[in-house]
């Protein structure tokens, strides 16, 4: 696998972590043309153990890696929540999902919710619904089933977008 970075042409794999679910979505980047390669969730169940539900998601990650080929990898940072337990479950999923992409040694970029909302939409502080509108626009999907863990997950790749342009432009100053 080619892991070299271009910003002519790459694939970015978004994650949207968590344990119950976790969202993925694909997109390919060819200039500023922007295609829609895959996505869905990775879903575990309370019956499981914690170990167990992050080994899956490394491991489902680490499928995806080999089936799309993604050039770098997007994750929604954590952000502090009201419900710690919550929180800490995000993070290890995250945590789980950082760790199959350096086995791959893609690199990863993490997004601030907010900035991932403000990439997105332009308002920091977008609805889901907001949010899923504009990635459904700018990447001209359809079908309005999307789940918001996959509409999320296409955001955080969508920012990654955003990010590589403005590396690039502040490159050719």
């Amino acid at each position: 696998m080619d892991n070299k970075f271009s910003l002519d042409e790459f694939i970015i794999l978004g994650i949207d972590p968590g344990l119950a679910i976790t969202g993925w979505g694909i997109i390919h980047v060819q200039g500023q043309s922007l295609t829609v390669v895959g996505s869905g969730e990775i879903k575990t169940t309370k019956k499981e153990t914690r170990s167990i539900r992050l080994g899956t998601i490394a491991a489902r990650i680490r499928s995806i890696i080999i089936e799309y080929s993604p050039t770098q990898v997007a994750v929604e940072q954590q952000f502090v929540a009201k419900n710690v337990r919550s929180a800490m479950a995000i993070g290890e999923a995250r945590a789980a999902a950082m760790i199959a992409a350096a086995d791959f040694a893609l690199p990863v970029y993490e997004f601030a919710p907010k900035a991932v909302k403000e990439a997105v939409t332009g308002f920091g502080n977008a609805t889901k619904e907001q949010v899923q509108q504009m990635v459904f626009i700018q990447l001209g999907i359809s079908d309005g089933n999307q789940s918001f863990d996959i509409s999320d997950a296409f955001a955080i790749a969508l920012t990654r977008f955003a990010d590589a342009n403005l590396e690039l432009a502040m490159n050719r100053e």
